[in-house]
């Protein structure tokens, strides 16, 4: 126990390390050490004095060349709406012991969905831990884990939880990595850890990497988190509704119930009862669509271009710069928020490392032109 606890507090020692070294990277965001930098982080962006002009080394500035590049997740509409309601469902369910409900993001990929579940995990911690008067210690609010892999054997998803706990040792070298091992069963210290924590909140990501069967085979774990624990469940993916429906239908046999239910009642002579509502008819999804821009909808896609400009740092900004450009902007991103964040960023690295520090169509031209054919 004692070597597994040191070797537990080396790895974190080393992800702090990292963190602090290079804050604006990817995070390990499936681990706790990792999640906790990324509610905590707030970035700002570099200083400009007013009227003062770009430095000798500008161009090679590190710090605002990788605030750049990962530029904020700016709000939409649904976004907002699918944390409030998100939030607003984990502190009703505190103290509540039955009628906890699943929550779905979907939607075509490149629209956000992460970015959106991410956002929505941060915000739940930091309101959390401002109802308690600041973080407490041995709790873990929440728990962003992504679908195993290979997701057939409920014990890879508990490996997931697990590993995001700090539960499973590490491997002490490559040949340990390469070694074919058998995931044990950590579903009692999963479990324990989880209860004495008070987690409130688990993110699943990625759901689209499994099956309804799969899925169904893993149901009822998820049930008992939510049904003894209280937790509450946000999957995430593209089809993740779909797969959802389907799998309830699977782990509960509905399809084989109903039709036994029917012949019965037209056997009996008896018209058929009142149809109970359909899990798809129950689960609150929230979807997530190429941002508009047409007759319908001509505020939504300008209101997000502003945003970002908002968050931008050049010294020779001009006014509306992507806005004056926006029927552009949507027509070669298609309004997918993935590809629309990476030609504006990618748009203000070039405007840092050309010393333009504008964004006009030739540094639009240019990061789309990135994106290929």
């Amino acid at each position: 126990m004692k070597a597994s606890v040191e070797l537990r507090n080396k790895r974190e020692a080393r992800l702090r390390q990292q963190l602090q070294d290079t804050p604006m990277r990817p995070l390990p965001l499936f681990q706790l050490t990792g999640w906790t930098h990324f509610v905590d982080e707030d970035v700002d962006p570099p200083a400009l004095a007013p009227g003062s002009s770009p430095a000798a080394d500008r161009k090679e500035d590190e710090q605002a060349i990788a605030y750049h590049r990962h530029l904020r997740m700016v709000p939409t509409d649904a976004m907002t709406h699918m944390q409030d309601m998100v939030v607003k469902a984990v502190h009703g369910n505190n103290g509540r012991r039955d009628g906890l409900m699943d929550h779905v993001i979907d939607g075509p990929a490149g629209t956000g969905k992460t970015c959106l579940l991410r956002a929505i995990g941060r915000t739940a911690q930091r309101e959390i831990e401002a109802a308690t008067n600041g973080r407490q210690a041995n709790t873990i609010p929440v728990a962003h884990i992504t679908t195993p892999a290979d997701p057939e054997p409920r014990v890879n998803w508990l490996w997931e939880i697990g590993s995001y706990l700090g539960l499973n040792p590490e491997p002490k070298s490559l040949a340990e990595v390469l070694e074919m091992r058998r995931h044990q069963d950590v579903t009692l210290p999963v479990n324990y850890v989880l209860e004495t924590a008070q987690t409130r909140l688990l993110l699943i990501d990625d759901i689209n990497r499994a099956s309804p069967q799969h899925l169904a085979n893993v149901l009822p774990y998820f049930d008992y988190l939510r049904d003894k624990l209280g937790i509450s469940i946000v999957f995430c993916g593209t089809g993740a509704s779909h797969r959802l429906h389907q799998a309830r239908i699977l782990a509960g046999d509905l399809i084989r119930v109903s039709e036994e239910n029917r012949v019965r009642l037209e056997r009996s002579g008896r018209p058929a009862e009142p149809v109970s509502p359909s899990p798809t008819a129950l689960l609150p999804v929230t979807w997530l669509h190429p941002l508009p821009l047409d007759t319908k909808d001509d505020e939504t896609f300008r209101r997000v271009l502003a945003s970002f400009e908002a968050d931008l740092s050049l010294y020779r900004l001009e006014e509306n710069a992507l806005s004056k450009h926006a029927v552009t902007l949507h027509q070669r991103t298609g309004g997918y928020f993935k590809a629309l964040t990476y030609v504006i960023s990618t748009a203000a690295v070039i405007a840092i490392q050309s010393g333009s520090e504008n964004i006009t169509m030739k540094e639009i031209d240019a990061a789309t032109a990135q994106l290929g054919p």
